[in-house]
C-alpha cells in the first residue's frame, strides 16, 4: 500500500470532492481517481459512493479514513522530530501573486508550519522582473507565476497546474453571452488586467 494514496484518499473524504481535492493535491483530477481506484483493488473493497454529484464514504471507507488520519499524523510528527533543525528552523521567501496566494497558499501554509513549526515564511508580491537575478542570488528562494511561456538559464521550472482563463463582462456586454471569446472578438476591447499576475 502506498502512502501517497492513503494522503490522496484522506484528501477526498475531506472535502467529498474528487475535484476540489485535484485543486488542493495540485494533480489532475484524473489522477486522483486512478490513486483511490488502485486503493480500492487492492484492498478489494469500495471506498466510496457516488450520489448525483455527492461523494460519500462507505462503511470501509470510514473505517480506512481512521488509519489515514492517525498515519498522516505520524508522518508528521516523524519529520517534525528528525529533520535537521537548521531546515525546520531556517527561512524561506517566496514570490507569488496575489491571485494564487488567496486561492492556494493557506492549505499549502498550514501543511508546510505542521511539518516544519519553527521556520519562517516571507511571502512577497510577484513580478518576473529581476526573477533569475533574485533566485540565483538566494535574494528569494521560490516564486510561483502564472504563465506557461518562461524560461531561466540554472533556474528549475516546472509546471504545477493548467487553469482556464476566464473573461468576465456586464450583463449587457456583446460577448456576454458568447460561450467562448476569441483574440479576434477582443480585439479592440477595453481589458483590465492584473499589472503582476
Amino acid at each position: 500500500m502506498e502512502f501517497r494514496h492513503l494522503i490522496t484518499f484522506k484528501a477526498v473524504a475531506d472535502h467529498l470532492s474528487f475535484t476540489k481535492t485535484a485543486e488542493t493535491l495540485f494533480m489532475a483530477q484524473s489522477s486522483v481517481s486512478a490513486q483511490i481506484k488502485a486503493l480500492e483493488d487492492e484492498l478489494n473493497t469500495k471506498l466510496f459512493d457516488r450520489i448525483g454529484r455527492r461523494v460519500i464514504l462507505t462503511q470501509a471507507g470510514q473505517k480506512l479514513y481512521g488509519y489515514a488520519r492517525r498515519m498522516e499524523e505520524m508522518d508528521l510528527e516523524i519529520r517534525s522530530e528528525l529533520s535537521n533543525d537548521a531546515y525546520s528552523e531556517g527561512s524561506l521567501t517566496i514570490r507569488v501573486p496575489e491571485t494564487l496566494a488567496t486561492v492556494y497558499m493557506p492549505q499549502i501554509i498550514d501543511r508546510f508550519h505542521k511539518t516544519h513549526p519553527k521556520a519562517k515564511l516571507t511571502f512577497m508580491n510577484c513580478t518576473d522582473r529581476q526573477l533569475r537575478e533574485e533566485l540565483n542570488s538566494g535574494r528569494i528562494d521560490l516564486a510561483f507565476l502564472m504563465t506557461d511561456a518562461i524560461y531561466f538559464k540554472d533556474v528549475h521550472i516546472r509546471l504545477l497546474k493548467t487553469l482556464a482563463l476566464v473573461l468576465t463582462a456586464s450583463a449587457s456586454h456583446p460577448l456576454a453571452h458568447d460561450k467562448t471569446a476569441s483574440l479576434e472578438n477582443l480585439n479592440g476591447q477595453t481589458l483590465l488586467l492584473p499589472k503582476t499576475d
